[in-house]
């Protein structure tokens, strides 16, 4: 998806919405081209804030202030949202607008902010400039991925403060149910939260009613669920955001999880719900990269007591491709084979940013434990590898519990 006239207001809106979380704004891709368009070397949050701002000014009409008027309103509703910090409540009482009608009026406003600073620096540069427009999802795919197995539960923990400062701006209220048992899944943390974030971004602009839920929930999947009530305009309301949702599922497929909606029928207000859904299974793939046969037998004898999944590939040329298509959570790797030794794969994944996440270890009758480390390995076991030794590295991996 290029950064286009259509594109951009969605990502925008995405980036003000987090306006003053520092790190969401430095992690999300499109504050990067803040910081070139503006040249100054003040911290990235810094830059994308202060211009923000500025522009925000530069929509303020001229003449004596007169809230009441529509032609006020528009900057109005961004300076006291973005520079001020009122909540939504406020502003509303302010314009003497009604929730449904302020959440309208800010969609608007936004867009015309997002337009103002397209037209003003992107349109110029990529357009008008005849440069290559950026990619968002190939800026997404050339950042680093960081996976690792996560508990839902700490993440969410963890964001909570954070989320519940971003519902006060709307007078909504945070019901935060977590499931007993740990929520594992096999992700990137970073792009993880800016995926929650960004939901909750769209349902508050479809929500009716001051609470909001979030849920987990453990089984065959771990699942994430957001429960909100709607109004009877939830359609007109989506359509709007239709871009932001668009992006948001583009995104869920790079965490990699599906996500599921369900509202009520058109013109009836009821209960929507949003949900994460990660598949268990395939976040507890092994890999295993060994010429030999009888060792493949041996390591998925090793770990059938456990719940992982194990491929095995006897060609060490096929490995890298294979680590790139299944993204395992770890890979067994074996370094004397014919053609292509595992010093030469293991370099390869740690030069990919496809297959660098992914945990590697490294099983050898040569002792070199050390160059295993220095070339990236999580863990050198020496030849013949013992069940309870390999057991014990993935329970230290948190891939998977070791067996008595």
């Amino acid at each position: 998806m290029d950064i286009n006239e259509q594109t951009f207001p969605p990502l925008f809106k995405d980036l003000v919405s987090r306006l003053y979380d520092r790190v969401a704004v430095e992690s999300h891709p499109l504050a990067g081209y803040f910081s070139t368009i503006s040249g100054s070397s003040l911290p990235l949050a810094d830059v994308v804030r202060n211009l923000v701002r500025e522009e925000i000014e530069q929509l303020k009409p001229e003449g004596a202030e007169f809230p009441l008027s529509p032609e006020w309103r528009p900057y109005l509703i961004l300076k006291k949202r973005y520079m001020e910090g009122l909540d939504l409540h406020s502003i509303a009482a302010m314009l003497c607008i009604g929730d449904r009608q302020f959440r309208r009026d800010h969609s608007r406003a936004l867009q015309a902010l997002s337009t103002r600073i397209w037209q003003k620096y992107f349109k110029k540069r990529f357009v008008d400039h005849n440069e290559r427009t950026p990619d968002f999802l190939e800026e997404q795919e050339t950042l680093e991925f960081h996976a690792e197995t996560l508990d839902l539960n700490d993440l969410l923990r963890g964001m909570e403060p954070l989320i519940r400062r971003r519902l006060e701006l709307e007078n909504v209220q945070l019901e935060l149910k977590l499931c007993e048992t740990q929520v594992p899944i096999f992700t990137d943390r970073v792009l993880l939260r800016q995926v929650i974030l960004s939901l909750l971004n769209f349902i508050l602009h479809i929500h009716d009613q001051p609470l909001l839920t979030l849920a987990t929930e453990s089984g065959t999947v771990s699942t994430l669920r957001i429960v909100f009530q709607t109004d009877e305009q939830w359609v007109l309301n989506q359509t709007e955001e239709q871009d932001s949702l668009d992006l948001i599922r583009q995104l869920c497929r790079r965490l990699p999880a599906r996500l599921e909606e369900t509202y009520p029928p058109p013109g009836k207000a009821g209960v929507g719900e949003v949900s994460l859904i990660f598949d268990g299974r395939s976040n507890r793939l092994v890999l295993i990269v060994d010429d030999q046969p009888a060792a493949q037998k041996m390591y998925k004898r090793y770990l059938s007591q456990t719940d992982l999944d194990v491929v095995g590939v006897t060609m060490p040329s096929q490995a890298v491709e294979v680590a790139r298509e299944t993204q395992p959570a770890a890979i067994i790797l074996d370094v004397m084979m014919p053609h292509i030794d595992g010093w030469e794969i293991l370099q390869t994944l740690q030069l990919d940013p496809q297959t660098k996440h992914i945990p590697v270890i490294v099983c050898s009758a040569w002792g070199e434990a050390e160059l295993a480390r220095a070339l990236g390995a999580v863990a050198f076991l020496k030849k013949p590898v013992f069940q309870k030794e390999l057991l014990a590295v993935f329970s230290r991996l948190g891939v998977a519990q070791e067996q008595v």
